[in-house]
């Protein structure tokens, strides 16, 4: 059976791979996809419609913030177009929906390098191409392009980000008319922490405590047909335990994931003495459920989304770097089984040697094509 399985997964992944020539390619397009690639890269064009605010919310210490996105419409493209959204990386700590577009200060210290432990961002290691410019160059095959906003964990607990991504989506979709997008074509993609809550959103679409109503606009879903997941965390109790020693020792993951210190702690508000995604993790062991913080343990249960998985959901492209330091591959690997126990189509590639960061152009481009392909799709 699982040999069965894997001869399927190769032939929809080459399908996919070479169904859909990217910009800069020769080849016509099918009759299947109908992209119409500009001959021009697209990937530095400012936004169409900038700095959109789709959502006022209060930080968890009553300071008011405006969520904001950028949308980027395809040159020459004048009907309704299907549209990307890509919820940035950063450990849910830093960085924004600008991305590569944001204000250049020559002054401002360099972001810390990539896999460094606690914190992932949105720049791929290996490459000077980020993450954000890679999805953004989905404008070259005819589908508009937003990155959008969320609350950091130094300004919100969870469930304020997925809120928030949801958020977004139903602005997205109430606004279409507006700025010249498709409703009912709307896919997600992100990397690292953007990753987590884009799996989180594709995962969640029917759980109602996780919907908010940020932005309103409640009379719009905030389900996506399809989700791009590139080396996301999917179990945020897990991830210590789960980390291959040979990339990282146990005491260093521990310090990473397990400490109060860390961004999964951060992103539950878990951080004062004696707390800690550990600690949780102890408890869901042990099965406390009388222990004062079981309502945490269930909170990190539901933020993850590898226990979310149901056979409604999206289909999902996964990619994860066999030399990730930062969030184990075996995070991936859960996902892609759980998606595969549903019955939901999805594709996994691992670049062995990728780390925490770029995956390179084989899967940068087989991603890229494959959601192209689900956008364009009739």
């Amino acid at each position: 059976m699982n040999k069965k399985i894997k001869i399927i997964s190769l032939t929809l992944l080459l399908t996919a791979t070479f169904a859909l020539p990217l910009s800069g390619c020769s080849q016509k397009t099918t009759a299947a996809t109908t992209a119409t690639s500009s001959s021009t890269d697209q990937t530095s064009i400012a936004p169409t419609y900038k700095d959109v605010v789709f959502a006022s919310v209060n930080n968890d210490n009553g300071d008011k913030k405006d969520l904001k996105m950028n949308i980027f419409k395809p040159q020459v493209k004048t009907e309704a177009t299907p549209v990307l959204v890509y919820i940035h990386g950063g450990g849910w700590a830093m960085s924004d929906y600008q991305g590569d577009d944001a204000p250049k200060d020559s002054n401002a210290p360099k972001a810390p390098a990539q896999n460094q432990a606690g914190q992932p961002t949105g720049q791929m290691s290996g490459d000077n191409t980020s993450s954000y410019k890679i999805f953004k160059s989905i404008l070259n095959n005819g589908i508009a392009f937003v990155s959008i906003d969320y609350r950091l964990n130094s300004e919100a607990a969870f469930p304020a980000q997925i809120y928030d991504v949801k958020g977004a989506i139903r602005y997205i979709r109430a606004h279409a008319k507006e700025y010249g997008l498709d409703p009912d074509k709307i896919a997600v993609c992100g990397t690292s922490a953007g990753a987590h809550l884009a799996a989180e959103l594709a995962t969640t679409g029917d759980i109602k405590e996780l919907e908010g109503d940020e932005g309103g606009n409640l009379d719009y879903s905030s389900k996506v047909m399809a989700c791009v997941d590139f080396y996301g965390p999917t179990d945020l109790l897990t991830m210590s335990n789960e980390m291959d020693p040979l990339l990282q020792s146990h005491v260093d993951a521990v310090a990473t994931h397990d400490s109060t210190d860390s961004n999964e702690s951060k992103l539950l508000g878990f951080t004062q003495k004696g707390q800690g995604i550990g600690v949780l993790r102890e408890i869901r062991d042990k099965n406390e459920t009388n222990s004062p913080y079981w309502d945490k343990v269930k909170l990190a249960e539901l933020a993850s989304p590898v226990n979310n998985v149901t056979s409604d959901d999206p289909p999902m492209f996964i990619a994860h770097g066999g030399h990730d330091t930062l969030v184990p591959i075996q995070q991936s690997l859960r996902l892609r089984d759980a998606l595969i126990k549903a019955g939901i189509e999805n594709i996994f590639m691992s670049n062995s040697k990728a780390p925490h960061g770029y995956q390179g152009e084989d899967v940068n481009k087989a991603a890229l094509t494959w959601v192209t392909n689900k956008l364009l799709a009739k």
